[in-house]
């Protein structure tokens, strides 16, 4: 059987590897359906203490300082994620892992634990020891602390470095670790070295990439020339020679670079127009405006981003027109970035009247992944005229839009949507006695808020129904909404026979399986509610039921301070766990 070379293969993983040095703008925090109950009242969680008392340190030096190779390592390893963890002090045993790495007759992997504990602990006195250790042991320790020295900045690693790009001997895996070195610190004096590579036809295309980029981090301006000369160089490799062109002009701005870069973001090659587009961005999305449209319209998802930035910078009217039509992209970072986007923009009533209109021709469309994110902005936006859509999106085939789609009514609070969510709620209710549905019990939660929002009397014999233990904990979620929803019904008016089955739930402590924490919470809520008074002693009782410092507990101390304006003692914080170690003292230590 012979095999045949993929004569996409190459320049796939070209592609591949210039994204690496092309990354788009982070997504900011997309938009999500959330429950109005977890923030009215809201309540969190006490932050841990950390108060380790064992002496940690102890047990791991005497590991450290054994012979046998597993202990040093299985203690290496220890050291640095017990750091990660939050012990302190651990500083303390630098030296002993410093002996570890510099002794002869260290195991490799003992040596490897010692060299990345050393660096976890940022242990920037150890430099010169973990430069002079990956020159001594081999390329995989260099791997490792090789990139801690560029991003401490440890000068005598420069000139290693220098010296190693020189030498026709040097293996590739070094080569390239030096050329990223000497970018991260931006190692003037090697320049003309690194651009000489980055221009030779004959190199290695990988190891011309990462020269350039190297170059490009080194230099801020001069490599206009050199960038020009790749970008029109059709003989050899003219897609690598294109790429680190745009590599070269990673930190320039002249005007020569800017006009060097708009013709390179017109390349047909996703990542080179990528690149090309970022750096343009950087400098002013005034350069992009003009290849924003086109860029919207590429197949490749990270060419419409950068498009889409250039619009999200310079927002007008026929702009946010056209950007909101993204939130129907097929790349799902892209349409969530741009509504969570849109969302901010229409807090400008010229382009909210837009978005808003764009955002109803997709919400009307047949793909789920505009109507997800129109549902979003527009109850986000509180845009009533979409409740009847909302309405009709609750009997999608896919649960996340039946899920959105109840979330956006809850946020619209239309009044004349009461009567179909009610018969919604009966039709789910009946649903999930017979199946299991996905997202039903998400969607059921959102219809109960909306009824308690929009004070849905009729909807309270259907919230009754989901006060009573539930056995399947199946039921979490919209029980938790049907009783915060109760509470929103019976504000200020005491309903005694509710108020006495909602105590129930606070001081149910069976076990078989136990009651929702989230039920026992808005339990707590709708009782101060309804100012249930009498059962102020028993929410200071339920104290003793559950762990101090969680939501729930939190609540009942609330809820207690609400009834009878006493306050209590602070709840004590929950101590962060010492974790789980190889090897742990057997006694408590006031030493750390």
């Amino acid at each position: 059987m012979t095999s045949k070379t993929n004569p996409m293969s190459h320049s796939t993983s070209i592609c591949s590897l210039i994204l690496l040095f092309t990354l788009v703008a982070p997504v900011q925090a997309e938009l999500s359906p959330d429950f109005q109950m977890e923030t009215d009242p809201e309540f969190h969680a006490l932050p841990f203490t950390k108060d380790f008392r064992r002496d940690f340190k102890g047990v791991w030096l005497q590991a450290l300082q054994r012979p046998e190779a597993d202990y040093q390592r299985m203690a290496a390893e220890t050291v640095a994620r017990a750091h990660e963890h939050g012990i302190p002090d651990l500083n303390q045993l630098v030296p002993a892992l410093e002996k570890i790495l510099t002794a002869p007759q260290s195991h490799s992997t003992a040596r490897y634990a010692a060299a990345r504990a050393l660096i976890v602990l940022q242990s920037r006195d150890s430099a010169a020891i973990l430069l002079e250790a990956g020159i001594q042991h081999g390329s995989d320790l260099r791997q490792l602390t090789e990139p801690a020295l560029a991003e401490w900045d440890f000068t005598p690693a420069r000139a290693v470095w220098t010296k190693r790009i020189q030498s026709p001997q040097t293996f590739p895996r070094d080569f390239i670790l030096a050329l990223r070195g000497l970018g991260r610190t931006r190692e003037a004096n090697v320049l003309p070295l690194v651009s000489k590579i980055a221009m030779d036809p004959l190199r290695p295309a990988h190891v011309r990439l990462e020269a350039a980029h190297a170059a490009g981090e080194i230099s801020e301006s001069g490599l206009e020339a050199d960038a020009d000369a790749l970008a029109q160089d059709r003989r050899v490799n003219p897609l690598i020679n294109r790429l680190c062109a745009v590599q070269l002009l990673t930190r320039h701005s002249s005007e020569q670079s800017r006009q060097l870069l708009f013709e390179l973001a017109r390349d047909p090659e996703p990542s080179l127009a990528v690149a090309a587009l970022k750096r343009l961005n950087e400098i002013d999305p005034d350069l992009v405006l003009p290849l924003a449209e086109q860029a919207m319209q590429n197949a490749d998802p990270l060419v419409r981003q950068e498009g889409a930035n250039a619009y999200l910078h310079r927002p007008t009217p026929e702009r946010v027109n056209r950007l909101t039509r993204l939130i129907d992209d097929d790349h799902p970072p892209l349409r969530q970035r741009v509504a969570e986007s849109v969302y901010r923009l229409a807090e400008d009533p010229q382009l909210g009247e837009v978005i808003r209109a764009e955002a109803v021709q997709v919400l009307a469309g047949d793909r789920w992944q505009g109507q997800l994110q129109a549902i979003l902005v527009l109850g986000m936006l509180d845009h009533k005229p979409a409740a009847d859509r909302f309405v009709v999106l609750m009997e999608s085939p896919r649960s996340d839009v039946r899920i959105h789609a109840a979330w956006g009514l809850r946020k619209l609070a239309e009044p004349r949507t009461i009567p179909v969510i009610v018969e919604k709620i009966r039709a789910l209710t009946d649903e999930r006695q017979t199946r299991s549905v996905p997202g039903l019990d998400e969607q059921v939660a959102h219809l109960f808020e909306a009824c308690g929002k929009m004070q849905a009397k009729d909807a309270e014999p259907l919230m009754l129904q989901y006060v009573p233990r539930d056995s399947t904990r199946s039921k979490d979620v919209s029980r938790g909404a049907a009783i915060w929803a109760l509470g929103q019904l019976h504000e200020g008016n005491l309903d005694e026979s509710l108020a006495d089955a909602l105590i129930d739930r606070v001081q149910d402590s069976g076990l078989k399986p136990p009651e929702s924490p989230l039920v026992k919470q808005m339990a707590v809520v709708a009782l101060v509610r309804m100012r249930a008074t009498k059962y102020a002693s028993d929410l200071k009782s339920s104290l003793g039921l559950h762990s101090p410092a969680l939501p729930l507990d939190l609540a009942a101390r609330w809820g207690f301070h609400e009834l009878t304006g006493e306050q209590l003692p602070p709840a004590v914080p929950r101590t962060y766990p010492d974790g789980v170690w190889f090897l742990e003292p057997l006694t408590p230590s006031t030493a750390n």
